[in-house]
């Protein structure tokens, strides 16, 4: 079975959003097999420096590569990424499935991504220009992994 895990930065504490991720993890279970990792971000006060910014980036990506199984398709969230409609994107992921076994989906942190990252990243994917809270986002992106398996199976739910 296909396998997908969500890498995020940070817990989720929001009742409303628990219930929503364990239902479409609950939904998407008949369809692949999926992880959610969840990696604690280094701490980064809010008048930081560029320069120390910077460094807590690239300790984080250190624990970014020490969490993805090798042989993984790592495809970073970004709101610079390719942007896709419910059915193209349905269409991508099946045809995803046929190439790789393993689909990491990475969800940066707050400052988002290293560019030391970039050696692993086959593809960059967005959903909006615009910027979401992560916690929602990764609600949003298992409704969208679970609409995008049932435009594959031909039901109804995205409609």
């Amino acid at each position: 079975m296909f396998t997908i895990t969500i890498l995020a930065f940070g817990s989720i504490k929001e009742f409303y959003l628990l219930s929503g991720i364990a239902e479409y993890s609950k939904r998407l279970s008949r369809f692949v097999n999926l992880n959610i990792m969840e990696l604690a971000e280094q701490a980064t006060p809010v008048d930081a420096s560029p320069t120390q910014i910077q460094a807590n980036l690239s300790a984080d990506a250190k624990k970014v590569l020490l969490a993805i199984p090798k042989q993984a398709y790592v495809v970073s969230l970004d709101r610079r990424g390719k942007t896709w409609t419910s059915e193209a994107w349905s269409q991508n992921l099946e045809s995803l499935k046929l190439r790789t076994s393993h689909l990491v989906l990475l969800i940066g942190g707050s400052h988002g991504l290293h560019e030391s990252l970039d050696s692993i990243i086959k593809e960059k994917w967005s959903f909006s220009t615009l910027t979401f809270p992560h916690q929602l986002f990764r609600l949003m992106l298992l409704e969208q992994l679970y609409r995008a398996w049932m435009i594959a199976e031909g039901k109804p739910y995205h409609k």
